[in-house]
């Protein structure tokens, strides 16, 4: 006996950990399903009343309604627009605002079925307020000590009108059967948030499994997407955060050379290094068949997410292939400080994977998305130059036709020729950042794709320097002391090259 007890307690605390959970995690799915079956019952209401008068005249020819049956009309009225506007906005309400509209008019049909039963059925046993007690549970989703709460109002409203409207017999009579569905009511209540809460929860749980890719146990692709759309959409304006784009440094070679199961158990254990590398609250999936994407919400140090991409760099080292060779990852990483779309985002973090690609193995590149300024303005000229100061940075100074945009870093070039790629017009290139970049640049934009119709400008000071643009495919070469005008009128061949 004791046993048994032991086990009903701990049942029914699982139950009520399971509702409190419901009530956490389905909120959304509850509102809309309160707001849906708040539609339903003012239709099957209306309904219902048609028919029982039509009913009634028929059967009962001398029947009369009394003034209270036709109380609801007026509410039904009412909310016939309410439902109407909420479903033509097409909008979510909050659940404060979802709890206010169905609690009203729930509150107010029961009131009204007190009334019927109270003054429209002075002379015989109550039937309608009885029998609204037990249905409310059934048709509205709340927890539990509210349905309490709000059904034993009702009764408190209901002792004072039956005591001076009704003969004492049916009175304590009513009164003895309104405490009966009370308790009914709040025994269905439990028993059905019981079968909700399951029900909620196992269809989480479903959702939750269809969306885990089943090799590396992080977001498949679908919803991997979803969920950083859905980041994007509801952070605020300016919350920061970091995009990283992981991929597998010859994984084909992996495949090929040591057998598919060999892959894929790589790829389990890189999904499991990412799941214990980053904090609970990040976005991790796997985008396609060697490459994931890591999107970390509130991120805003450059040193802290390149520490972080190095350690992961390290602990991935370590995992051992069986071929004696070590393993190794690229990694590109963007922080944006909400300036920019998910789609945006992610196309420069895959930019800077690339960089780290044409760097060779086990790279990283972390870059700082800086908020874009006067783009909608003037097409773009990106002017790279040795030094801000030179007399190659003064090139654009006064144009009226471009915006000339100097960097003298190659990191800061690339990130910002990733960054402004549909507004960039031209590119110049001063070859003494090209020659200490050993060609990354210019490699960069020739063999990248969406880059690569743009016209590159090399400004040679030696004759070395000029064979380096030519071979590395610069649309043009022009030595370094050349007048500005000439830069500029060749810029504009360029581009209208480009355009025809």
């Amino acid at each position: 006996m004791r046993k048994r007890k032991e086990e009903f307690f701990k049942s029914q605390k699982e139950a009520n950990e399971d509702i409190r959970n419901y009530f956490r995690l389905c909120i959304k799915n509850i509102d809309k399903d309160n707001l849906y079956m708040l539609r339903r019952v003012c239709m099957y209401i209306s309904m219902v009343y048609v028919l029982m008068f039509v009913i009634a005249g028929i059967i009962m020819p001398n029947f009369k309604a009394s003034g209270t049956f036709f109380l609801v009309a007026p509410l039904l009225i009412v909310y016939f627009f309410i439902n109407k506007k909420v479903r033509d906005r097409n909008a979510e309400l909050s659940t404060h605002a979802t709890g206010i509209i169905c609690g009203i008019f729930y509150f107010l049909m029961v009131l009204i079925y007190v009334a019927m039963d109270v003054f429209g059925n002075k002379n015989v046993q109550m039937i309608w307020t009885p029998l609204a007690f037990i249905v409310f549970p059934v048709l509205y989703i709340d927890k539990w000590f509210k349905y309490a709460i709000e059904e034993l109002v009702v009764i408190l409203i209901y002792v004072p009108l039956g005591y001076f409207n009704k003969e004492i017999r049916l009175f304590r009579l009513d009164l003895h059967i309104l405490i009966a569905a009370y308790i009914i009511a709040m025994i269905i209540a439990h028993i059905t948030l019981e079968m909700r809460s399951k029900a909620g929860l196992n269809m989480i749980e479903l959702k939750k499994m269809s969306s885990i890719d089943k090799l590396t146990h992080v977001l498949n692709k679908g919803a991997l997407l979803q969920k950083i759309d859905n980041y994007y959409l509801e952070k605020e304006a300016e919350a920061p955060s970091a995009m990283l784009i992981i991929d597998l440094d010859d994984f084909k070679q992996v495949n090929d050379n040591l057998g598919h199961n060999t892959g894929d158990l790589l790829l389990e254990k890189v999904g499991s290094l990412l799941i214990s590398s980053f904090r609970v609250y990040d976005i991790i999936g796997r985008y396609g068949g060697d490459e994931f994407v890591v999107v970390m919400p509130n991120m805003t140090d450059p040193a802290i997410l390149q520490l972080r991409c190095r350690t992961l760099q390290m602990f991935l080292a370590d995992v051992q292939l069986g071929n004696g060779q070590p393993f190794s990852v690229s990694i590109g990483a963007v922080i944006d400080k909400g300036y920019h779309a998910s789609q945006d985002v992610f196309r420069i973090a895959d930019d800077a994977l690339y960089k780290s690609k044409l760097r060779g193995k086990n790279c990283v590149t972390t870059w700082m998305v800086e908020k874009e300024t006067q783009v909608s303005i003037k097409p773009i000229i990106i002017n790279i130059v040795k030094s801000k100061e030179g007399p190659l940075a003064k090139i654009g100074d006064d144009c009226e036709d471009f915006l000339y945009k100097v960097v003298s870093d190659v990191d800061e070039s690339i990130r910002t020729i990733s960054q402004y790629r549909d507004n960039i017009k031209a590119i110049i290139l001063d070859m003494a950042v090209e020659m200490e970049a050993e060609g990354i640049i210019t490699r960069y934009i020739k063999t990248r794709e969406g880059f690569s119709n743009i016209p590159v400008l090399a400004i040679a000071s030696t004759d070395e320097e000029a064979r380096k643009a030519k071979k590395l495919g610069a649309n043009k070469v022009q030595k370094s002391d050349a007048p500005v005008e000439k830069y500029r009128s060749t810029i504009k061949k360029l581009i209208n090259m480009e355009e025809v």
